[in-house]
């Protein structure tokens, strides 16, 4: 959920000028009136180039709370459609949409092109009025159904509304849409989960470190900055000192709800799909968080609906620092879907097949992002693919995968390993894009079991979602079981290609964990992410079946034993979504490429390690992204000891700042997020200061059980 924090540096003199002409225009933009022409540069023929017109304002809601809005628009006469997108990370500065095209990028695109852009920010952060103590909160949910209608009803729009946004805007489209304000005709949902609390904050039932290591601490700090004086206007200082007062850090939440429920749900597209009523396009990446929750949305909608897919990070597809490539021009997607759902045009945007995907190939693993991922882009008719082979890779003896199942029973025991997953990388890159990514998995071998399939003789096409059906047992009462699906090159390095894991407490149910009963064998189904991925002849399938991942799952409190049964009664296997090609092929989908990114624009954090203290048997992830001339510094680390997995400890520090020229400010967010046998201790301390000088102090601290994690 980060923005992109990549440095305007570069090693030749035109990327120079081009930095430079960026930071002119964010300070001359910054002392402009509220109303002015905007005209950058854009990439193709746009209608309304160098005519744009950029104004802000509040807009009142049912409550009184005022929302700070940006408007993007032709400066002509005449009604345009209007495009809406909204998130908590303060971009509502020009210099802040100048230097960094995420999460605004489509923006001047949309509107040269004749579409009126309504940016704004959540109410109680960025220069919005309120407080906030929840992420999503209803309030905030609420606000979004007011600002659709809002957009509707205004003299230079045409009565038709749009949503478009990536991250947090992609999240909250799903959240608008499932109340279904009459003038919202169609989506463009990038990068976001379907089920907050399964796709985001505790995948398989397990809290992800990312939510305090990273965001947490973020954004307490981003919403307790002050209002931009320029843009909330005189009321800016009472604005904030109501924020000081009532705001509260959203990881309380996220530490208070251990388990699927109410406080989850109701944030949630996955409660009930058909609640939405609008025309959705889903855009997601294979390197990027969501892509099987945006391809489960699409399958489940009952609406007008098209999915792509490609190999992208957590950026939009067509900047600069995209990578994996290939990039391609999103702006053409994204003008195509808005004309015919919100302008009228038959461009046959509808009659084209509905489905773009991104097959990958094999290349070696790197812990950065690839600049170009080797592959093909490919068009479907559906989703799930009609012509998918389930097929079931069963365990066997000896460390075994086939296709053919083993008449004798056995077991393989591990202990478990809290410190294990030292190859597994940060799910999506976390908090350090575009690093994190997983690297060769043989390093974490000895904390697992493996089954591993002869060389392959012809090509396997793996699209869809992977499974693991496992017969498990353990010494502990709470178990957590990883799956990861490799690929083993003929030189034996090991690629990790995708991956899952279940608290087995959650086996039947997210909502009311049952506890393992010790040494019984239980069968549980572990859901990996959905991929689409060619194993090339010669290769070998692999699968990797440990009990902790460190830079992803909490670890569970109990030391603890455990067995994967195979053959005869314990049938345990990976079951693959394995697609013959099309016959007759289709088409390939018309997208523009675009070149590759330039590696010297590429963000590298200050720090990725994880270290083992040999002495005191514990090892230790540490994150630090120091983007202080952006007014940004994250740190983190996250230690777990090896003789007792309830004993880990989450330290993490952000500071944000506003500079400006009669006043500095700034807010150190500490947070230490740590776990015992029996509950979770979360503590956060915040200190602003003005000028130098202390202006407030502030902490929390909460205390919750553990519930079989």
């Amino acid at each position: 959920m980060e923005s992109d924090r990549d440095t305007c540096k570069s090693k030749t003199q035109a990327k120079e000028k081009t930095c430079v002409q960026a930071i002119f225009l964010a300070l001359l933009m910054f002392f402009l009136p509220a109303s002015i022409v905007y005209s950058k540069a854009k990439m193709s023929e746009p209608k309304y180039k160098n005519n744009l017109k950029v104004e802000f304002v509040r807009v009142p809601m049912r409550d009184g709370v005022e929302l700070a809005a940006k408007i993007v628009r032709p400066d002509a006469e005449g009604r345009f459609p209007g495009v809406m997108m909204y998130y908590p990370y303060r971009f509502l500065n020009d210099s802040e949409d100048l230097a960094f095209p995420w999460p605004v990028g489509p923006t001047p695109y949309l509107a040269e092109r004749g579409y009126a852009v309504v940016q704004y920010e959540v109410r109680g952060t960025g220069n919005s009025g309120g407080w906030t103590k929840d992420i999503y909160s209803a309030d905030e949910r609420r606000d979004g159904y007011e600002m659709v209608e809002w957009i509707a009803g205004q003299p230079w729009c045409n009565g038709n509304v749009g949503m478009i946004g990536i991250s947090y805007g992609g999240v909250v489209q799903w959240q608008v849409a499932v109340q279904a304000p009459p003038s919202l005709k169609a989506i463009i949902v990038r990068s976001a989960n379907d089920d907050v609390y399964t796709e985001w904050t505790y995948p398989g039932g397990v809290l992800r470190p990312y939510m305090f290591d990273t965001f947490s601490p973020l954004m307490t700090a981003s919403n307790l900055l002050p209002p931009n004086p320029d843009i909330a206007g005189p009321r800016w200082s009472e604005i904030w000192k109501e924020r000081l007062e009532k705001s509260e850090p959203w990881g309380i939440g996220y530490i208070s709800n251990q388990q699927q429920g109410p406080y989850w749900q109701d944030r949630s597209l996955s409660k009930d799909f058909n609640r939405v009523k609008c025309a959705v396009y889903v855009i997601g990446g294979w390197s990027d968080c969501y892509p099987t929750a945006l391809l489960r949305a699409y399958s489940n909608l009952k609406v007008p609906k098209r999915a792509l897919i490609g190999p992208w990070g957590h950026w939009w597809p067509e900047v600069e620092r995209a990578v994996p490539g290939p990039r391609i021009e999103g702006g053409i997607e994204y003008v195509k879907w808005f004309d015919y759902w919100l302008k009228g045009i038959d461009n046959g945007v509808m009659d084209e097949p509905p489905v773009t995907l991104f097959v990958k190939k094999y290349k070696k693993p790197s812990a950065r992002m690839y600049l170009e991922e080797p592959g093909s882009w490919r068009s479907e008719r559906e989703w799930p693919i009609a012509r998918t082979r389930p097929t079931p890779f069963y365990f066997h003896s000896g460390g075994g995968l086939s296709r053919e199942e083993d008449a004798t029973e056995g077991r393989d025991t591990y202990e478990y390993n809290p410190v294990a997953g030292l190859t597994s990388g940060i799910h999506w890159g976390g908090g350090v894009l575009p690093w994190g990514m997983p690297i060769d998995q043989r390093l974490d071998e000895a904390f697992s079991v493996t089954y591993t399939t002869p060389p392959l003789e012809e090509e396997v096409e793996v699209t869809g979602t992977p499974k693991a059906v496992l017969n498990v047992s353990s010494s502990a009462k709470v178990a957590y079981f990883r799956v990861k699906l490799i690929d083993v090159a003929p030189d034996g390095t090991a690629k990790l290609v995708r991956y899952g894991g279940l608290n087995a407490t959650h086996r039947d149910s997210h909502f009311e964990p049952e506890a393992l009963a010790p040494g019984q064998t239980h069968e549980i189904t572990v859901p990996l992410k959905t991929i689409s991925y060619v194993y090339a002849p010669g290769h070998r399938i692999q699968v990797a079946v440990t009990s902790a991942d460190i830079q992803n799952a909490w670890p569970t409190a109990l030391s603890a034993t455990n067995s994967i049964h195979r053959g005869g009664r314990f049938p345990s296997r990976i079951i693959l979504p394995v697609v013959p090609r099309q016959s007759p092929s289709l088409p390939p989908p018309d997208l523009k490429i675009l070149p590759p990114a330039d590696p010297d624009i590429l963000a590298k954090p200050t720090e990725y390690s994880i270290t083992h203290d040999l002495v005191n048997e514990t090892a230790t992830v540490r994150l630090s992204v120091d983007d202080r001339e952006y007014g940004r510094l994250i740190e983190s680390s996250f230690t777990v000891s090896s003789k007792e997995p309830a004993n880990a400890v989450l330290k993490a520090r952000t500071i944000r700042s506003m500079n400006r020229p009669d006043m500095k400010v700034l807010v150190e967010a500490n947070e230490v997020t740590r776990s015992d046998r029996s509950a979770f201790h979360h503590v956060g301390q915040v200190e602003v200061t003005v000028n130098g000088e202390p202006h407030t102090n502030k902490s929390w601290s909460v205390s919750v059980p553990r519930k079989l994690n």
